[in-house]
């Protein structure tokens, strides 16, 4: 009879057989282009140095300064806490928001409590793990769309009385492949079938927008969304996550979103550093027009058919096998680039990557070495 750890092993070594296996290493020492820190706020001293500051000036106020104390039902509700998510709410355009702990929590949270019996959710066929998570949590009936393909999603949504309640499940910015959403036409269909939107804007909150306040935003749609996801842990160069909608859609994830209801609340020092890191992301023009700048001249520059269309800080260099691309990722590192091999399952089998993102503090002459490293075939 194999022992509980001798079944744990075993599985760990197929993994490694299959060239699946993954370890964690710091890269924290090389040319940043595999965070997700897209307008450097992450490495921010003068930012830093506000928070700190902020923070400071706020403990007199403050009943617990080290820790939360407990779930925001229990013991750790605050003004400050309030205050944020109504300021949060206010610049992204919404009703009212709700803060999760991360950004899979907010997804988790969201989807599994809102789809429910008897309703339908379409998903995208790339999604994040987080969503798809939520979707196998909840009890909706789950239909799977062809990626960005209004057409296949259509055919879908006709199958189903207008009576029935549906929701599109779709990203702003999809984090494999950086290409975005079709959302003019998402809301049209939307519109046509009874249904609602959750937008996930991890990818594209800070970055897009007038102020950063995300891609809906900036198209001007963000009242025909049910529902968006803003994640700290991107631009902002923070951590955490908001769930933007109508205040009933809040007062119900308050009692509805086990993810909310049964997890220990921000401290009060994280929540006072997203205040301030608000303030901030909605002042970074300079910021924005630099990252944006970074990303034509890495598409004017990157010449192979190997990289992906993306227009975005999400690029893609294919490699097929996971053997072969974890190989080139390691010849990056050791070249001086922060880079991580994506492989299968994590994306469809032939269609491995280096998945590079860029920021507003990456250097030209660094996307131009990164980019010969890259082309350059052994």
């Amino acid at each position: 009879m194999k022992s509980h750890q001798q079944i744990l092993h075993n599985q760990l070594l197929e993994r490694q057989e299959n060239g699946l296996v993954r370890s964690l290493i710091s890269v924290n020492h090389l040319i940043d282009f595999c965070s997700n820190d897209y307008l450097g706020l992450a490495k921010n001293q003068s930012l830093a140095h506000k928070i700190e500051a902020d923070f400071n000036e706020l403990k007199s106020n403050l009943t617990s300064i080290n820790g939360s104390t407990g779930s925001r039902l229990i013991s750790s509700q605050s003004i400050q806490v309030e205050q944020f998510e109504k300021k949060c709410a206010e610049f992204h355009q919404a009703e009212a928001s709700l803060l999760f702990t991360s950004g899979y929590d907010a997804n988790v949270g969201l989807i599994s409590s809102i789809a429910q019996k008897d309703q339908v959710v379409f998903c995208d066929q790339l999604l994040h793990a987080s969503l798809i998570d939520g979707l196998r949590l909840s009890k909706a009936e789950r239909k799977i769309f062809a990626h960005n393909d209004l057409l296949d999603l259509e055919n879908l949504l006709r199958e189903y009385p207008i009576e029935t309640p549906k929701w599109i499940v779709v990203e702003s910015v999809y984090s494999m492949d950086g290409d975005m959403a079709p959302l003019r036409e998402l809301v049209h269909l939307k519109n046509k079938y009874n249904a609602e939107i959750i937008l996930d804007e991890a990818h594209a909150g800070g970055v897009y927008g007038p102020n950063g306040n995300g891609l809906a935003v900036e198209m001007g749609i963000e009242k025909e969304i049910f529902a968006r996801v803003i994640t700290f842990g991107k631009a902002w160069g923070n951590a955490g996550a908001v769930v933007l909608g109508s205040q009933t859609l809040i007062d119900f994830l308050v009692n509805f979103a086990r993810p909310f209801i049964y997890s220990t609340a921000p401290s009060p020092h994280h929540i006072s550093s997203l205040s301030t890191t608000l303030t901030s992301v909605e002042t970074q023009f300079d910021l924005r027009k630099k990252l944006k700048e970074n990303i034509e001249f890495f598409v004017q520059h990157s010449k192979s058919n190997q990289w992906g269309p993306s227009k975005t800080a999400i690029q893609t260099f294919f490699i097929s096998g996971n053997q072969l691309v974890k190989k080139k990722a390691s010849e990056l590192q050791k070249a001086g680039f922060a880079v991580k091999a994506i492989v299968y399952p994590t994306v469809p089998k032939g269609e491995e990557r280096i998945r590079i993102t860029l920021n507003s503090l990456t250097q030209k002459e660094d996307i131009l070495a990164l980019i010969k490293t890259m082309e350059t075939h052994e």
